[in-house]
């Protein structure tokens, strides 16, 4: 009693539920119409124990064959219909599986860009370190071509950048400049160097000779202080 309880009422649940598919909605009715047809017959086979010789019920009998056959197409139709469904389930999680991975591979190039973003923002150039002129002065010295300024449309960050540019133009070229000149005076100090260490050794060796004369004379010098000794003592 309790299982035909349980039983009708999960018929009367079962029944509740609206199919929402067409294959489903022709199983539902093929299988109410067999429910029918079987407990017609039923019903006839309780009042009438000859219900096989009963001419009544061949076509009701007929009428449940051709609902069984054509219970199992519709059941064959809807196993067909099922594998196709998972079949699009499939491709359509495996559409979704590419357009997440490559949701991933985005957001990890978005914040792959934000962090060089953030470094190039937060980074200091050596040009920062650089002493540089000041923009009056840099104005006032430098030639034309590099003070000229970017056209109207661009923005004040833009020329910032621009002028930034053009001062450290200028200054590498004053830089490149001075550091000719002093080369060019260092090269003139090495030759001057030479010049004057060229010129103290000859006058060295000058004075070695000097002093060699004067000691090579030193005989001749006592000879002559004789002479003159003697050449005074006769006069007087």
């Amino acid at each position: 009693m309790v299982q035909e309880e349980k039983s009708s009422g999960i018929e009367s649940k079962i029944q509740n539920v609206t199919p929402s598919l067409p294959h489903l909605v022709d199983l539902t009715a093929k299988c109410a119409l067999i429910k029918q047809l079987t407990s017609e017959l039923l019903q006839k086979a309780e009042k009438d124990l000859n219900i096989s010789t009963d001419p009544s019920t061949e076509g009701m009998k007929s009428q449940l064959a051709n609902s069984f056959i054509q219970l199992r197409l519709l059941n064959r139709k809807s196993n067909l219909e099922k594998n196709a469904g998972k079949l699009a389930t499939q491709e359509a999680k495996l559409a979704m599986d590419r357009i997440h991975l490559q949701l991933q591979d985005l957001n990890y190039m978005k914040n792959y860009l934000q962090r060089e973003i953030r470094k190039c923002r937060s980074f200091r150039s050596i040009y920062q370190k650089v002493p540089l002129l000041s923009e009056e002065e840099f104005l006032a010295n430098a030639p034309e071509e590099l003070t000229a300024q970017l056209s109207e449309g661009a923005t004040e960050r833009q020329q910032q950048h621009h002028r930034m540019l053009q001062r450290l133009n200028y200054e590498k070229e004053e830089r490149l400049r001075l550091q000719e000149v002093v080369h060019n005076k260092l090269k003139r100090k090495m030759e001057l160097g030479e010049s004057i260490l060229a010129k103290k050794t000859k006058i060295e060796q000058v004075n070695k000779e000097f002093e060699t004369f004067l000691k090579e004379a030193i005989p001749l010098k006592k000879l002559l202080v004789t002479e003159e000794v003697e050449i005074k003592m006769e006069t007087e």
